[in-house]
């Protein structure tokens, strides 16, 4: 493991310019990885390891750094300069990231979809992956997002979900021709919704399609199918990952 001192290390200052600029992680590539146990989470599932920055004091390297990549131990400044958690959580690293097209899934005959429309907030969409991974949903499809999926705040509350689940970024309208060509039958969630989410079948192709907290669903969702969470208070409506948590927990119940 190498030593950094100084702030100025052209190493350090590419890594505060990917954490800044996420055009930059987009056009290269890569993401940040905040944390020893979601780096340790990317490499078990596969993703390429190219850098890690440790905490001062670190001496040695856990069994699945090693033979991946760069490593290097900060002085206290560098440290504080890279990390974005209060304590880092022991290291930063720099990861690779996968192709993330629609043609790479791999499904089952009865596939279980969860499509983020449009959504601008990082960290839901981090949430949001976090229960999608731990209910065994098949895959996640970022449909125009406004957001950057793979931002240090996505990855941090998605707990590391994010590297085990299968992910797919294209526009909606593209979304929407793959789904209907792999008979997959989508659900919209809605304010305005005919069914309960307890009434829709979650056993059957399908997918459920959740849309922006400040402008729903874009309008070319129409057509499809609405659902609505039940409620009977004044509040008329959820945080999205709270509502994403609902509707994929009871489609964890029918498939179990």
């Amino acid at each position: 493991m190498m030593q950094l001192d100084s702030t100025q290390n052209p190493k350090v200052r590419k890594m505060v310019r990917y954490r800044d600029r996420p055009s930059l992680r987009r056009n290269d590539l890569v993401v940040l990885v905040e944390g020893v146990r979601e780096i340790e989470r990317a490499v078990a599932a596969g993703w390429k390891l190219r850098q890690t920055f440790w905490e001062p004091g670190s001496t040695t390297l856990p069994p699945w750094a090693i033979n991946q990549g760069q490593h290097f131990c900060c002085a206290a400044a560098v440290y504080e300069k890279l990390v974005l958690r209060e304590n880092g959580a022991g290291a930063i690293a720099l990861v690779e990231q996968p192709t993330a097209a629609l043609e790479n899934l791999v499904l089952p005959s009865k596939p279980w979809i969860m499509v983020l429309d449009g959504l601008e907030k990082p960290g839901n969409v981090g949430a949001i992956l976090r229960t999608a991974e731990s209910v065994g949903v098949d895959a996640v499809l970022f449909s125009s997002l406004e957001c950057d999926p793979y931002s240090p705040q996505s990855v941090r509350n998605s707990t590391g979900a994010l590297f085990q689940l299968q992910l797919a970024s294209a526009p909606r309208q593209e979304i929407q021709e793959w789904l209907a060509k792999q008979q997959i039958k989508p659900y919209a969630l809605h304010l305005e919704g005919s069914k309960p989410h307890h009434e829709v079948n979650w056993t059957e192709a399908c997918a459920m399609v959740m849309g922006s907290e400040d402008r729903g669903l874009d309008s070319s969702w129409s057509t499809i199918d609405r659902v609505v969470i039940p409620m009977r208070g004044k509040v008329d409506s959820l945080n999205v990952s709270v509502a994403a948590a609902v509707v994929l927990y009871e489609g964890l119940r029918q498939r179990s």
